[in-house]
């Protein structure tokens, strides 16, 4: 349950990240870095953490309208 939850908070950190820095690609995609080095540091399955940044880069090249 907890890492669940975990995966959930991350992805919502990182669509909010992805969506507060879309005007700056550069530290969007830094941060989408940071978050899945974060996410890998948890313990959250590394598949999962991956699907989670491959999610935030492309939401920082198109972000939603």
């Amino acid at each position: 349950m907890f890492k669940k939850l975990a995966v959930f908070l991350f992805a919502t950190a990182a669509a909010l990240s992805a969506s507060m820095t879309a005007a700056a690609p550069g530290a969007c995609l830094a941060q989408c870095r940071l978050d899945y080095n974060e996410c890998l540091g948890s313990g959250i399955d590394p598949a999962a953490c991956r699907i989670e940044l491959l999610q935030c880069n492309r939401d920082c090249r198109y972000p939603p309208a």
